[in-house]
Formats: structure tokens, sequence, C-alpha cells
């Protein structure tokens, strides 16, 4: 079950793969998307609560999809990435860029290469709101810009490992539809990528607004991918390992035709 797990894109090259970490991601699994003429785009790991013939409650784990262009999503099962339905769906752009789940509301953050992103309900995969991400350019009093592009989503808590805020929720289930109750609390952020911009951004789940942004110019200069034939940064995924206080959220991140992923340090 563990690794990690990535998607690639492009018409009829198009693949979905699971890594292992700790051996210089020998790649365990790797699976082409069907039919071959779907680009891949954003997956995410989730859950689902299923209960067995005992009657108790277990984790179905799962590997959700989307592609480009096509409005057709997959489900995958966990750990043999077999299919286990398509479906479909609407965004602002008609496209499908990025998608994160966050387990304890039990719901998917999607992004379509607008300025919007669409918050679907993990479960019936409706949209349930939406939010405008912003960003304060300039000095305080001027209204905030929209911010377009948002691609690759991840989300995040930014808390060190032995000091969790009080009051969030387990993992067996959802808390309240409520989407302005305190679930979120403040070091809890979707991190993105913006397409073509060698940068990181914490985006609030709940009001949009990019709290940080993170200059990773310098981990594949811009030169160096051109002479190499790699594209754009627009890969990331947490690591799992613990934080301690005083120490940065780990991240893998990586990107269109890099040869490597590269483990970094995210100081808030």
């Amino acid at each position: 079950m563990m690794g990690i797990y990535e998607g690639t894109g492009l018409e009829q090259r198009s693949v979905l793969m699971r890594h292992d970490p700790s051996n210089q991601m020998d790649t365990l699994t790797k699976i082409p998307i069907t039919p071959s003429h779907l680009f891949g785009e954003g997956i995410s790991y989730y859950y689902v609560w299923k209960t067995d013939d005992q009657g108790n409650r277990i984790k179905e784990h799962r590997i959700i999809q989307l592609t480009w262009k096509d409005k057709v999503g997959k489900i995958y099962s966990l750990p043999e990435l077999a299919l286990i339905k398509e479906f479909t769906y609407q965004t602002v752009t008609t496209e499908g860029w990025g998608i994160t789940f966050v387990p304890h509301r039990n719901e998917f953050y999607v992004s379509d290469g607008s300025e919007y992103l669409m918050v679907w309900d993990a479960e019936t995969l409706e949209e349930k709101r939406r939010i405008v991400v912003t960003f304060q350019f300039q000095r305080v009093g001027t209204p905030p810009t929209n911010v377009k592009y948002v691609n690759e989503l991840e989300f995040v808590d930014f808390a060190a490992n032995e000091n969790l805020a009080a009051g969030q929720c387990g993992e067996s289930g959802t808390c309240s539809d409520d989407a302005t109750s305190p679930l979120f609390t403040p070091t809890m952020k979707i991190l993105a990528n913006i397409w073509y911009q060698d940068v990181l951004v914490a985006i609030d789940p709940i009001s949009g607004e990019i709290t940080r942004a993170y200059d990773l110019s310098d981990i594949y200069p811009l030169k160096q991918r051109q002479a190499e034939g790699a594209d754009c940064l627009n890969g990331i995924a947490v690591t799992g390992a613990d934080r301690k206080t005083g120490e940065g959220l780990e991240i893998w991140v990586t990107g269109k035709l890099w040869p490597k992923m590269h483990r970094i340090q995210l100081i808030d």
C-alpha cells in the first residue's frame, strides 16, 4: 500500500504509477490510462469507509484521477490500481487540472486553470461551493488580485506533530457541513503550484487568500530544464514524515518530464 503515486499526462502516453521512496523511487506498478486518447491530469489518494462481513468499519483506499479536456474522472482501488468506476464532471473552464482530498471534511478541492477552486463532496462528487484564489500584490487597503492558473493541489497541515490543534475531527467521518466552521485550523492550507511559475503557494481553504509563496526556482533551474528537455514545476506530495517544532513541512516536488523528484522542507 505504501508508496508515492504519480499520474502523468500527454495523449497516448498517460500512465498511473506507484513508486517506492525507500528504494530510489523504484516503480512498483505502472498502468496506462485508457482509452489512450485521454490526457491524464491531477490525482489524489483518498479513502471511504466500508462495513465488512463482521460489521467492522474499515477504510477502502482509493486513487481519484482527473483528465484534462474530456471531463472524465476515474477511481481506482489500492494497492492494485484496478479501475472501480468512471464519472463525468463540470468545472468553470470545463477542464480538469488538480485535485486533493481533505479527509476531516470528506471533500475534494479541484482546480481547472481558472481563479476558482471547486469543492466537491467526496462521496457524491457533486460540487458544494467555490472559492476564488486571491493575492494581495499591492499594499494593504488595495483590492486583492484574482489568481489564475492554479494547478497541482495538496492539502497540508503546517502544525508540528506534537502540537496539532485541538478539536480536529478524527478519521471516522465528516464533522460538519458548515464551510465557515473552525474545522480548518490556521495551519491547514491548500498547497498549490501556479502553472509555468517556479513557486508554490499556500491557500487559505475558506477564504481562498494566498497567505505564503515559496520560491522554488533554484531546485531545477529553468536554463537547466530547457537544456535537458524538461518542462515546468507540476507535482506535489507530502512525505508523511513527522514534523517537529522548528522544522519545515516535508514534501516531494517534481514537474513535467522531470527526471527526478526532490524532497524539500517548507519553512512557514
